[in-house]
């Protein structure tokens, strides 16, 4: 052939994928709850008001609600399709090739995505032996090549979590010319104290970044909806590989129902502690091993080859993601639904074949 592709892309395989059958969902971390009952409502408004026209390119009221609820400025904020698309925006407002990446070597598979896409390298600093992530690590890991860093807090896929004194203490020791991803898109499932409110911290690190989205407790997967906070210098840099209308209207407007129903949100929070501590009693019994999660999904470890367990459970009316997919090839990584689903998924994961041998 006459045409040549990037070197990079190479290294990546194609993001299409066929339809998920319609069993039970357990396999993408999506809400089983739904989303907010004001939605519906606010999407009707934006058929009424006139789906000719292009979205607001600003997301203004979106913004504003945001700002407010997070105590930042408005010019701090910047949206995309998903998380996903600002990942990628990152890539491309600060990559060159053979630049260097850090995130620890279980974490979210759209940042290696991103970096590869653009020439750059990826470093993988190890785990600790309880999955968790080291910091340290990734401290150390840091060289005059790295353009920034990423911390997925609580941590995907392995659901652990670090509170407000570590987080600032390792903030405290990353060179300013090092940029600062913290991923906190499971941040809302975790029901303990102390939680990095990392907002706070943007005026002292301007290197910080964090990423959020809307389909996780939020229930807007489908409407693909994510946005990073950062210095106002940040937002115009990036913005500027941004594509003008983004974000729809109609997940704008959903965006803002979902965010303003707090009863909603600590509905899906409640029930998912309560479903997930369910079904870590139940592998206790099973004297099955798993991570201990403070997030929407357990990471379990069936003893043999996920693949085949998968494989299983998908005869069994049950959809999980295989370990394999991050290098965990006993593993497989448990959407946490409702109470219904985790008790139907207990009997068919007492069925499979791991617990006969």
């Amino acid at each position: 052939m006459a045409y040549k592709y990037r070197d990079a892309l190479k290294d990546l395989q194609p993001n299409l994928s066929n339809k998920v059958p319609e069993l039970n969902r357990l396999m993408a971390n999506e809400n089983p709850y739904g989303c907010s009952p004001h939605v519906r409502e606010a999407l009707i408004g934006t058929l009424e008001s006139g789906p000719s026209n292009y979205p607001d390119g600003y997301t203004t009221e979106l913004r504003s609600e945001i700002a407010q609820k997070y105590s930042v400025h408005k010019d701090s904020i910047l949206f995309g399709n998903g998380t996903d698309e600002i990942i990628y925006m990152l890539g491309k407002a600060f990559l060159e090739p053979g630049d260097e990446v850090v995130m620890p070597e279980l974490s979210f598979i759209s940042y290696i995505e991103s970096t590869l896409s653009m020439g750059a390298k990826m470093i993988y600093p190890p785990m600790k032996e309880d999955f968790s992530i080291d910091l340290d690590a990734v401290l150390s890991a840091i060289t005059d090549r790295t353009k920034y860093i990423v911390i997925v807090n609580p941590n995907n896929p392995t659901g652990t979590v670090f509170l407000e004194d570590t987080q600032r203490e390792f903030l405290r020791k990353v060179p300013k010319n090092v940029l600062i991803i913290m991923d906190e898109a499971y941040a809302e499932f975790y029901m303990g104290k102390d939680f990095p409110n990392t907002y706070s911290m943007l005026s002292e690190y301007d290197n910080l970044i964090i990423l959020k989205t809307f389909s996780k407790i939020y229930g807007l997967a489908s409407f693909r909806m994510g946005f990073m906070i950062a210095s106002k210098e940040i937002i115009s840099m990036v913005s500027r590989v941004k594509n003008m209308f983004n974000v729809s209207a109609q997940a704008m407007a959903a965006g803002k129902a979902a965010i303003r129903d707090l009863e909603f949100a600590q509905m899906v929070r409640e029930n998912n502690a309560i479903c997930r501590n369910y079904l870590c009693d139940q592998l206790d019994q099973m004297e099955c091993s798993y991570i201990p999660s403070h997030t929407s999904f357990v990471l379990i470890d069936v003893r043999q080859d996920c693949k085949a367990v998968v494989s299983a459970l998908k005869e069994k009316g049950y959809l999980v993601r295989p370990g394999s997919d991050f290098g965990l090839n006993t593993y497989i990584r448990v959407s946490i639904g409702t109470m219904e689903q985790m008790k139907g998924f207990i009997e068919a994961l007492n069925k499979v074949s791991f617990l006969r041998t």
